[in-house]
């Protein structure tokens, strides 16, 4: 090792000069180049901090005769977290943390045109580091726990609720939330969903509506029976529009519309068809003076329908749930 030593001092000792310096370090050890730096260029007294002693870095530098070797000393040491304070003739060198620069945070506040900000919140909180819509105070409909947000997220704090929605953020993210939100805040697509709902009279007692409906459309449609997805009766229409069915069901004296509800349902969302009336069931028994209460609850019979759209660009899948 201190051969080592001495072969670096012989290497740099003949590129020293007196005015200007010309010095060239390679792979040198950050406690020896120092050494070297303070006794043959600065020739002044240093002290090193007790955790610059055994510093494992290296480095590797090379200075001219025509700039300033302590300045160049300086900002090199200052790239490594390394400052030079003086005191009394006394260079004393220190490691150092860099302070975080300060983030400016602003409020933004959008009003929607189209969409909710329920809708807009859910998509943007994923995106965004910064806080949407948020009070600390209890959480209610529409409202997502703080225990089930990430910390320092969007998601942090959200509030769903509101008609406006407000982001606090730094100015570059709300830059990009300028940008992006004209982009998702557009109409909603819709579609028109028909039913149609028919009670079947019929003398045979093997079988269902369901089978003497596609026996009746069998040889008139491309349609397909059998058992598909775990349902014991399955049947495939493949034509482009129901109304040529309907017209057939009308005309067949055991077919008999109950029902044909028609709405107008947003992407996304779900609606409901009802066929029937809300009849009425016993509830819970409540007592009044030791007296018990038979209360009373209506319910919706008959066939109901939930259906859920998901319109894309080529085309739309239902869900239906009766």
């Amino acid at each position: 090792m201190k051969r080592a030593w001495i072969g670096v001092l012989l290497a740099v000792s003949p590129l020293l000069m007196a005015k200007g310096v010309m010095m060239e370090l390679d792979n040198v050890p950050l406690p020896q180049a120092l050494n070297v730096l303070y006794r043959y260029v600065f020739e002044r007294p240093f002290m090193l901090s007790p955790e610059l002693i055994n510093d494992p870095r290296k480095v590797t530098f090379r200075i001219t005769p025509e700039i300033d070797e302590r300045a160049f000393i300086k900002r090199y040491l200052n790239n490594l977290q390394i400052a030079i304070h003086e005191r009394n003739g006394i260079d004393y060198l220190v490691s150092f943390t860099p302070k975080t620069p300060t983030v400016v945070m602003e409020t933004y506040v959008y009003q929607p045109r189209y969409r909710s900000v329920e809708y807009l919140s859910d998509l943007l909180r994923s995106q965004f580091d910064g806080n949407f819509n948020s009070p600390r105070s209890g959480i209610s409909v529409g409202q997502i726990a703080p225990e089930k947000t990430g910390a320092g997220t969007a998601s942090d704090f959200l509030n769903r609720t509101g008609d406006v929605l407000v982001y606090y953020g730094t100015k570059a993210d709300i830059a990009r939330l300028k940008v992006l939100l004209p982009k998702i805040d557009i109409v909603t697509d819709e579609v028109i969903v028909s039913a149609y709902v028919f009670e079947v009279q019929t003398a045979e007692r093997n079988g269902s509506g369901l089978a003497l409906a596609a026996k009746l459309v069998s040889g008139k449609f491309n349609i397909g029976i059998g058992k598909e997805a775990g349902f014991d009766n399955f049947v495939r229409f493949n034509l482009g529009s129901l109304d040529a069915l309907y017209e057939l069901f009308r005309t067949d004296s055991r077919f008999h519309v109950v029902s044909s509800p028609r709405l107008r349902v947003k992407n996304g969302a779900q609606a409901s068809f009802s066929v029937g009336s809300d009849v009425p069931v016993l509830g819970k028994v409540s007592y009044s003076d030791n007296k018990p209460v038979q209360s009373i609850e209506y319910r919706s019979s008959g066939v109901i329908l939930n259906v859920r759209p998901q319109i894309r660009q080529q085309g739309v899948d239902l869900t239906i749930d009766q």
